[in-house]
């Protein structure tokens, strides 16, 4: 499997993105924010896929955003083949 770049982005609308350089193996079901860490964790459609916590902490601007935004636009070039996939999913924040 080739690595995956993935990016955090803001939406005019004041929900968040994440844009990835390739398709992702199965469809992510929902975005997990962990308040205490100021980290995210993707979950996928089915049990056959782990979890992937992105493993870099948000700097303070960025877990403001993440805080106040609502859903997520899931975006993924799917490795360049000329169709992108781009979906809204969940946002669940865990954690005081």
């Amino acid at each position: 499997m080739l690595a995956q770049n993935i990016e955090l982005g803001y939406l005019a609308d004041g929900n968040i993105a994440l844009a990835s350089d390739t398709a992702f193996e199965h469809e992510v079901k929902r975005v997990e924010y962990y308040r205490d860490q100021k980290l995210l964790m993707l979950v996928y459609q089915g049990g056959d896929k782990e979890d992937d916590l992105l493993h870099y902490e948000l700097n303070d601007d960025a877990a403001y955003k993440v805080e106040h935004a609502r859903n997520v636009v899931i975006y993924a070039d799917n490795a360049g083949n000329g169709q992108p996939e781009a979906y809204f999913t969940y946002l669940i924040k865990v954690g005081l």
